[in-house]
Parts: structure tokens; C-alpha cells; sequence
């Protein structure tokens, strides 16, 4: 059952997209990568194709992404178990693995999939059993249920959280804690990020995706870490009731806070290495490519012949914050044209109805 926000904005995205493509109207880069095969021809032949309009198609896939179950749960095929866990944080070149384990013919559970299969509840009390009663089961039942969905590896924040229980419960899978050449540099650019998917925390994204901040939950429960520091809504500002900007985040905006970020790094990476036996953890650098990765994964070494994916999507970050703030300030006007285009319609029906009466 689709909710209230999520079908507004639905709606919305959509009388958006009938109206780029209006003959002679302009086009704005926007489609949806798993759209019906005439619609997608469609878009293809209208828009056009040049670096800013493909980031901001890009930037509209990473929103709508989040609010709509875009992939397909289903799985058919064999299920193979989990044999691939991602340890490393986000802005560490998490993105490239993505790729490279998709080549490999991985299905990667991650915070899309824990948005698409409504989990977030149940990974809060995953992890509360286990970090205040030692107690796995819960873990061990969504990872049973991930598995029999196909999924055979987890990536990226906060699934990362989890490495060490994972590696607990299948002691067959290999680790990954991906690392940038400067610490500094990573925080630098996870705060950036941070900044984007902070949004989600704000007004009207909390409407549309209610438990987006159970990420920051699981880090204070795992690692006693707090993501916001004092009263959230200290560092949000809101121009309009429906509207919310993020302006600051003290955990990332000051030296004191991002230091803080890096002991976090340092501490995840040492408790990793005392935790597990090096045959089991590859500490990794995406700029290595191919060369450490797939002997770790016991693979063969004719995959290397293959170019390894190295996928930086900063530039489409800026572009992302633009088009949250476009839908977000503009929600109420949107709101307005669908019930003005529903009172149309509902008086052409009614309209219609009566002429066939009359004539009849």
C-alpha cells in the first residue's frame, strides 16, 4: 500500500515527466531506468545526452531511488549464501566495488534494499539484541531472508555495522574494509555527502521516508557514536513550514567532529583486524583494482583482463541537493496542479457521462 507523501510525490514525478515530453517543451535530463520499454524509447529520443542533463537524470534516480521500490525483489534463480561482506565506509570508493562485485555476478544488499524491503525497524532491534544481550537470532533471520532472496554480499553504510556478525554467522564469506589513500580527504568528502542525505532527515523527506534516520540509530547502538550532535533541529532551517534545509552538521562541520569521524574509521578498522585472520579480511584500496581482489575472493585470474569500474559520482552530488530543494520547496504547488488535474478529470468523466445520458 503506497502512503499518502509517496503517492503525491509519485504523482507528482510523473505529471513532471508527461511534461518534458511535450513536443516542443524543454527537456530536463529526467528518466527512469527501469521504465516500460516504449517510455523508455520515448525518453531516449527526446532528451538529450550531454554531462548536465545526465546528472541531473542521475540526480532524480538517487531521490526517487529511496521513495520507490525501483528493483526487483524477486529472485529465481539458485541461492548461493553470503559470501561477500563490505566493511568499509561510505566515500571509500564503495561505489567502484559496487560495480565491480555487480561484474562479478553479486546481488548487493544495501541501505536501498533496507529501504525497499521495509527492514529498518527490524536491523534497529538486530542490533540492540546483539549489542545488549550478545544475541544474534535476529540478525541471523534477516540474513536467512536476504539470502533466500539472492542477495550473496552487503556494502556500504550501514550494513557495515554489521560486518563482524556476519562474519560470525557465515564463516565462509570474505571480508572488505575499503580505505582512501588520506584520511583526511575521506571525511572530507563524507561530509559532503553527508550534507545530501542529511536532507532526508528534513521536511518533507521525513514525511515521504519516515525512518531514513534509523542509520544514525544503529551507529550510536554499535559503536556508541553519535552522528548529531545537541538538538537536531538547532542545525535545520525551515523557510517554509513543508520546507527544511539542512545547514550545518557539528559532527562533520568541525575539525573536532570530523577528527572524531576518523578515530571512528581507525577503531572499525583496528577491532576488523584483531577480529579476523587475514585470510578472511583484505583491507583494501579501490585504486589497487582487480590485482589484490579477486585472488582474495578465490577467483579465477583471467577476470582481471576485464577493466576494473571506477565510478566517482561527486559531481552529481551538488546536482542531487538542487533537485531535492526544487520537489521539496515546490511540494505544495504540485500538490495543487494533481488535485486541479483530478477535479479536471473527475468533470470530464462526469461531463462525459451526462452528454451519453442526454443522447440516449
Amino acid at each position: 500500500m503506497i502512503s499518502t507523501p509517496r503517492l503525491t510525490l509519485y504523482a507528482m514525478l510523473t505529471i513532471s515527466l508527461a511534461f518534458w515530453l511535450i513536443p516542443g517543451k524543454p527537456s530536463l535530463g529526467f528518466a527512469f531506468a527501469d521504465a516500460e520499454p516504449a517510455l523508455a524509447t520515448n525518453l531516449h529520443r527526446r532528451l538529450p545526452t550531454d554531462d548536465s542533463t545526465t546528472r541531473l537524470g542521475e540526480a532524480f534516480r538517487f531521490v526517487t531511488d529511496f521513495v520507490f521500490t525501483r528493483h526487483s525483489l524477486a529472485f529465481t534463480g539458485e541461492q548461493q549464501g553470503l559470501r561477500v561482506i563490505g566493511a568499509g565506509f561510505p566515500r571509500t570508493g564503495t561505489k567502484s566495488q559496487e560495480a565491480a562485485l555487480h561484474s562479478l555476478g553479486h546481488r548487493i544488499y544495501d541501505l536501498r534494499s533496507i529501504l525497499e524491503n521495509r527492514h529498518a525497524q527490524r536491523w534497529v532491534d538486530a542490533a540492540k539484541a546483539w549489542k545488549q544481550r550478545g544475541d544474534l537470532q535476529p540478525s541471523h533471520k534477516l540474513l536467512q531472508e536476504m539470502e533466500h532472496a539472492g542477495y550473496t554480499a552487503t556494502l556500504d553504510f550501514p550494513m557495515n555495522l554489521f560486518a563482524l556478525a556476519f562474519a560470525e554467522l557465515r564463516p565462509q564469506a570474505k571480508v572488505i574494509f575499503s580505505v582512501r589513500d588520506n584520511e583526511e580527504k575521506w571525511v572530507e568528502s563524507w561530509a559532503y555527502i553527508t550534507k545530501v542525505l542529511g536532507h532526508f532527515t528534513t521536511r518533507p523527506w521525513s514525511w515521504i521516508i519516515p525512518r531514513f534516520d534509523f542509520a544514525a540509530e544503529l551507529l550510536l547502538i554499535l559503536q556508541d557514536f553519535t552522528w548529531w550532535a545537541g538538538e537536531h533541529q538547532s542545525n535545520v532551517d525551515r523557510p517554509l513550514p513543508w520546507f527544511e534545509i539542512l545547514r550545518t552538521n557539528p559532527m562533520l562541520d568541525s575539525p573536532e567532529g570530523r577528527q572524531e569521524w576518523i578515530e571512528l574509521h581507525r577503531r572499525f578498522q583496528r577491532e576488523l583486524e584483531e577480529s579476523l585472520p587475514p585470510d578472511r579480511l583484505l583491507v583494501y584500496n579501490v585504486k589497487q583494482g582487480w590485482a589484490p581482489l579477486i585472488p582474495f575472493l578465490g577467483l579465477d585470474d583471467s577476470l582481471m583482463e576485464v577493466d576494473f569500474p571506477n565510478v566517482n559520482d561527486r559531481k552529481s552530488i551538488q546536482v542531487v541537493r538542487n533537485a531535492m530543494d526544487i520537489i521539496g520547496a515546490g511540494l505544495p504547488l504540485w500538490i495543487l496542479a494533481i488535485l486541479f488535474m483530478a477535479y479536471r478529470t473527475l468533470g470530464l468523466v462526469g461531463f462525459s457521462k451526462r452528454t451519453k445520458a442526454k443522447t440516449t
